[in-house]
């Protein structure tokens, strides 16, 4: 990913989930593993490469899994950032590398009104799944609780 995308990415990546889940028994703790899994350095999500649409295409299918888990906390939230995040990637993998810093910039002011909902994932992320967010990557703090489904 070009390093002007990195803090974009890094910032999105790291605290997208998505969708509206029809799953009605919730799992949390296997929310927090999908979301540890997608987010992970190795995952489709850190690799894909904007000259490469079938990168994206593993990215956006990854974040569409997680969809389904998603818990009824963050569903309105996820949605939001999912929504951001689906724009960018289609946006910026249909533009030339010269054009993606000022067709970034064009998605400031949604990036800014979606800051509240990426603050609640990275809260949930955080609390519930016991993620930092000091570094590229999230570590896990601590295991994932067991009883999160209690």
């Amino acid at each position: 990913m070009d390093n002007i995308f990195r803090p974009i990415g890094l910032i999105l990546a790291t605290f997208m989930v998505m969708g509206c889940t029809t799953n009605s028994q919730e799992d949390p703790l296997a929310f927090c593993k999908r979301f540890l899994e997608v987010t992970s350095p190795e995952a489709p999500l850190s690799n894909f490469d904007f000259d490469n649409p079938e990168s994206i295409s593993r990215a956006e299918k990854d974040l569409s899994d997680l969809v389904s888990i998603a818990p009824a906390q963050i569903v309105e939230d996820a949605q939001i950032v999912a929504n951001l995040y689906t724009a960018i990637l289609q946006t910026l993998v249909s533009v030339s590398t010269s054009d993606r810093a000022g067709t970034l910039q064009q998605f400031q002011t949604d990036i800014d009104r979606a800051l509240p909902s990426i603050e609640a994932l990275s809260s949930y992320g955080s609390l519930k799944c016991g993620v930092i967010y000091e570094e590229e990557s999230p570590v896990p703090t601590v295991p994932i609780p067991l009883d999160l489904n209690n």
